[in-house]
């Protein structure tokens, strides 16, 4: 008998949860997703699979390309 029984299967998540801030001070830099994925050393799809799994990891993605966004609006506007 396997020790490994009623356990998910696939590869185990390489995701931690420093990576939510981590994250969000990236996309304030305004990295994307297929950046982030360099950073982490993962696959973008990775990242799209982390954002579905954990919500916290989403909305610090959300938060940091929102603030981003603005301030690029905001220095568009005034030039």
């Amino acid at each position: 008998m396997r020790g490994d029984e009623g356990m998910a299967g696939g590869r185990p998540s390489r995701y931690k949860a420093e990576y939510a801030d981590q994250a969000y001070k990236f996309c304030l830099l305004g990295a994307t997703d297929a950046r982030l994925g360099e950073f982490f050393g993962v696959s973008e799809q990775t990242i799209n699979t982390w954002k579905e799994a954990h919500p916290e990891f989403l909305e610090s993605i959300k938060r940091g390309k929102d603030i981003a966004d603005a301030e690029i609006a905001h220095a568009l506007y005034h030039r």
